[in-house]
């Protein structure tokens, strides 16, 4: 992302109000490596599929930050769509909740650190577009992308390199060159695209289609890629999700911020 925002900078104003930008701008740093390194910690478990529904809470996270920062009210209907979408990840990842494991969850709840931090990195991943969206009023995009992905290379691997056991996860990953760069480019598509929405949708709005759609477009590469099955469970919750995001986008009313490049 770095390489790519560096470029774009050829084309930006380099308009900032570093005042205001600079406190809100690191606390977002920060934000985002602790939130990327705890991810990578549940990641190591082993046992992703029973707290990734965790994630899907996001949205309402994502509506209550919105709404106590940015003042951004959505009508009712879409609530409703975003619970849609929720419903729809639980009963996707059903499967991965039978009684002895709610039992267990439940019973360890307070001593699990997986669900703690999988935990913090909902309640992180809902509040970084906020804080996004108030840094875009005292920068451009393609600036705030550098300082951002910026900071994130200065700071990130030196947490990583200090850890033995991510040293020889981070070299075995460098192996599969064409993945970790295929793996870059959607990186820097994904946090630029978002950055460019934000000016444009509100940030519930925008998390809700993020969490709906990414989950529908999962179940579509896995069964043409990865010959994944396809049962009734599967297929009634896309049609709930599919459902939610329509209710989302039906009702979003679009936005045009004063824009600074």
């Amino acid at each position: 992302q770095f390489f790519f925002f560096s470029c774009l900078l050829v084309i930006s104003n380099l308009q900032i109000n570093l005042r205001a930008y600079f406190l809100l701008g690191l606390f977002l740093v920060i934000l985002n490596i602790l939130s990327l390194y705890l991810f990578l910690l549940v990641l190591k478990s082993g046992k992703i599929s029973i707290y990734i529904p965790m994630l899907s809470f996001t949205p309402f996270f994502s509506a209550i930050y919105s709404k106590l920062i940015l003042n951004e009210e959505l009508v009712f209907i879409q609530y409703i769509g975003m619970l849609f979408i929720v419903v729809g990840s639980l009963t996707l990842h059903s499967s991965q909740f039978n009684s002895q494991t709610k039992l267990s969850i439940n019973y360890n709840y307070l001593n699990n650190k997986n669900i703690l931090y999988i935990l913090i990195v909902s309640l992180i991943w809902s509040l970084t577009p906020v804080l996004d969206k108030e840094c875009l009023k005292y920068t451009g995009v393609y600036l705030h992308g550098f300082l951002q992905s910026c900071g994130m290379l200065l700071l990130f691997p030196l947490i990583l390199l200090n850890s033995n056991k991510y040293k020889s996860t981070l070299m075995k990953k460098m192996d599969y060159d064409l993945i970790f760069f295929f793996i870059i480019i959607l990186g820097f598509l994904t946090a630029f695209i978002q950055l460019m929405a934000l000016q444009y949708v509100f940030v519930a709005e925008l998390e809700s289609l993020k969490r709906g759609i990414g989950i529908v477009l999962s179940l579509v590469f896995g069964y043409f890629i990865f010959k994944e099955e396809v049962n009734l469970k599967k297929i009634f919750s896309v049609i709930i999700i599919i459902c939610g995001v329509n209710f989302i986008i039906n009702f979003t009313k679009f936005t045009n911020l004063q824009i600074i490049m």
